[in-house]
């Protein structure tokens, strides 16, 4: 019964989303990241995790209480969304502007620049090694800046139409999701495709045209295929390669055992065991709301450090978290339910700061939602909270490191020579 219940509701509001006539915003990017992420809902199981003594991923029947925790993000999405829909969608908006700020793409991609080189310099070159698990050993924060300075950019390129700078950008993230991240250029392309369908203002994304849809669709397989892709490429097998891509059954394998159906036997495992922890790990992610937490002190107390070792101990390497396993974890039915809630306002916030008109705000805004509103369903609080701090210090660098330049430019050059104003 909750089975067909979530079945019922995933289908519900995809129809809703998609034939209402209403601006993309931050609850459309919730809501189809959710859907993503709940795909073994949808379909009935899990997969288990990869160990040394079973190397082939198994289906694991998911367990009532695991589908009433996605039914429930599900149901509160649509709910808020359509409240604010109704209620909040045309109110008036403010519309603060940052001017000067045009050069702020190539400061961005001077620091992805430059964290490609550290990664390098930290890592001795093994960064670039074939074997994921010994990148994940390897990369630090030469890394993180590499990441996120290519994000930054590419989006800023977007809303200012730096066409060459963006396509550096692109180059750079497409290095990364070589090396085995994938994240960066995902969230990226969710951002720029945010602030491209929302500029059309009230549209039905259905009667989108279809070459767009197919451009988005096809860009999204591209990031879950991958996953069963990178071996090959890795080391050159250009025929394994073509015999992949080749098959329309490959797409479908690498669809239906994704990275959702790694994330979500968190869940299942979790509520199915009955796993509980104190709420230290919770209440360690909220200090890192504030700028150079660890430097002041602030503890790191991972969930993954806890759940994996407990209920996955022969799993010889990290599995994606799950943020609604970690809060029912931490505090039962009422924690996640609130912390439920606050997600579905917090998309109605980004919703409305997706209104402001500013190219530079926006870049900001629609790169936040994408972690806060696509990437939260496979984190943990800790890191979550972790990559927004590090969209807008990124993002800040980069304005004011434009600043500064156009500054110091103008101020070198003669009188006659600084454009008049």
């Amino acid at each position: 019964m909750i089975h067909v219940a979530l079945i019922a509701i995933a289908l519900l509001g995809s129809v809703y989303f998609a034939t209402r006539t209403r601006r993309v915003d931050a609850y459309t990017v919730a809501w189809y990241g959710g859907i993503l992420y709940f795909l073994p809902g949808v379909v009935g199981y899990t997969l288990s995790p990869v160990t040394p003594d079973s190397p082939i991923k198994l289906p694991i029947a998911l367990v009532p209480e695991a589908s009433v925790v996605m039914l429930a993000v599900l149901l509160a999405l649509l709910v808020t969304g359509a409240i604010y829909d109704e209620l909040v969608s045309r109110w008036p908006s403010k519309q603060p502007t940052m001017a000067g700020c045009e050069i702020a793409a190539e400061i961005a991609l001077l620091l992805a620049l430059l964290g490609l080189i550290l990664t390098y310099i930290e890592s001795g070159g093994a960064a670039f090694a074939a074997d994921k698990r010994v990148v994940i050993e390897v990369v630090g924060r030469g890394h993180l800046l590499w990441q996120m300075g290519a994000s930054v950019s590419a989006v800023l390129a977007f809303v200012h139409r730096r066409k060459r700078t963006g396509t550096l950008a692109w180059l750079l993230l497409l290095g990364d999701m070589l090396i085995g991240f994938r994240y960066a250029f995902a969230l990226s392309m969710v951002a720029v495709a945010l602030l491209w369908a929302s500029r059309l203002g009230e549209v039905r994304l259905i009667s989108l045209p279809k070459k767009y849809v197919v451009t988005v669709l096809a860009a999204g397989l591209l990031v879950i295929s991958y996953q069963n892709l990178k071996e090959p490429v890795r080391n050159g097998d250009w025929s394994e390669i073509g015999r992949r891509i080749s098959s329309p059954l490959w797409y479908g394998k690498g669809i239906l055992t994704s990275e959702p159906f790694t994330t979500q036997t968190v869940l299942n495992e979790i509520v199915r065991r009955d796993f509980r922890t104190r709420t230290d790990h919770v209440q360690s992610a909220a200090q890192h709301f504030l700028l150079f937490s660890r430097e002041l002190g602030a503890e790191t107390d991972r969930f993954g450090d806890l759940y994996q070792p407990a209920l996955f101990p022969r799993v010889d390497h990290g599995l994606g978290n799950n943020i609604w396993a970690q809060m029912w974890s931490a505090g039962g039915w009422p924690l996640l339910g609130v912390f439920i809630l606050l997600f579905a306002t917090a998309m109605g916030l980004g919703s409305r700061l997706l209104l402001i008109r500013d190219p530079t705000i926006s870049a900001l805004v629609a790169l936040s939602i994408a972690y806060a509103g696509f990437y939260l369903h496979r984190n943990e609080l800790l890191v979550e909270v972790g990559y927004l701090k590090q969209v807008f210090l990124v993002w800040t660098l980069s304005v004011v490191g434009g600043w500064v330049l156009a500054l110091v430019v103008t101020t070198l050059l003669e009188p006659s020579e600084r454009p008049r104003r």
